[in-house]
C-alpha cells in the first residue's frame, strides 16, 4: 500500500512538469535550417559621376540558427544567412536609359531574432519575427553588353529582418517552418578601392525549413 502511494504520490508531483512540457512551456534550446526564393528590390547606387538603378534576378536566400525558446511564446535566436542574386539590368538614373548586365550581389549577415508564436491546440503555429544584426555585402563579376568592368566592391552596414510565417509541428521535437521575411541594410556603402558608393540593399524572401528542438 505505501508503494502505490508513494507512486501515486510520484506521479502527481511530475504531472505538471509533463503538462508544461507538452504545452510548450519549459524552455529548450532548438537548431533550424532554411532555405528559399530571394527576391532583391531594385536598388540604386549612387557613386560621383551619377546614379544608377540596379535590377536583378530572383536569387537563393540560405539560413541556418540556433535559439532557445522560452516558451510558451517567446523565441530568440542567432542566425547566420547567405543571399545571392545575378544582376539583370543597370539603368542610369535621369535620361532613362539602360542595358543588359550581368554579375551578381551576395551578402553573408548575421542576425539576433526574436519570434512571438500564437500557440493554439493545432499543430499549425503561426509567428510573427524580427531582428537586427550586420550584412557584409559584394557587387562583383559586372559586365554591360559585354565589357567587364573590373574588381569588386563591398561595404557592411547594419541590417533588419521582419516578418512571419507558419510552423507544423511533426512530434515534440521536429517542426517545418514557412515564412516571409523583408530584410534590409541600412545606409550601405560599397568600396572598390577606388571610391564609394551608396547602395540600397533590401529584398523580400521567402524561406522553408526544418526546426529540432532539443
Amino acid at each position: 500500500m505505501k508503494r502505490e502511494t508513494a507512486l501515486l504520490m510520484a506521479c502527481a508531483a511530475l504531472l505538471p512538469l509533463a503538462t508544461a512540457a507538452q504545452s510548450g512551456i519549459v524552455g529548450r534550446p532548438y537548431a533550424s535550417f532554411s532555405g528559399g526564393l530571394a527576391t532583391l528590390n531594385d536598388g540604386d547606387l549612387k557613386t560621383s559621376t551619377g546614379t544608377l538603378e540596379v535590377e536583378s534576378d530572383p536569387g537563393v536566400a540560405l539560413a541556418a540558427a540556433l535559439g532557445y525558446d522560452f516558451g510558451p511564446n517567446f523565441r530568440m535566436e542567432t542566425e547566420l544567412s547567405y543571399q545571392q542574386n545575378d544582376l539583370d539590368r543597370l539603368s542610369l538614373k535621369g535620361p532613362g536609359t539602360g542595358a543588359k548586365a550581368s554579375g551578381e550581389t551576395k551578402s553573408m549577415t548575421g542576425l539576433l531574432n526574436g519570434y512571438y508564436d500564437f500557440n493554439n491546440i493545432s499543430a499549425l503555429t503561426p509567428f510573427v519575427s524580427a531582428g537586427l544584426g550586420l550584412t557584409k555585402v559584394e557587387l562583383s563579376d559586372v559586365a554591360i553588353d559585354g565589357g567587364s568592368i573590373p574588381g569588386e566592391a563591398d561595404g557592411t552596414a547594419m541590417a533588419y529582418q521582419v516578418g512571419g510565417g507558419f510552423s507544423y509541428a511533426l512530434n515534440y521535437n521536429l517542426a517545418l517552418d514557412l515564412k516571409y521575411r523583408y530584410f534590409a541594410a541600412v545606409d550601405l556603402e560599397l568600396d572598390d578601392n577606388a571610391e564609394t558608393a551608396e547602395f540600397d540593399y533590401a529584398s523580400h524572401n521567402i524561406y522553408g525549413g526544418i526546426r529540432a528542438s532539443f
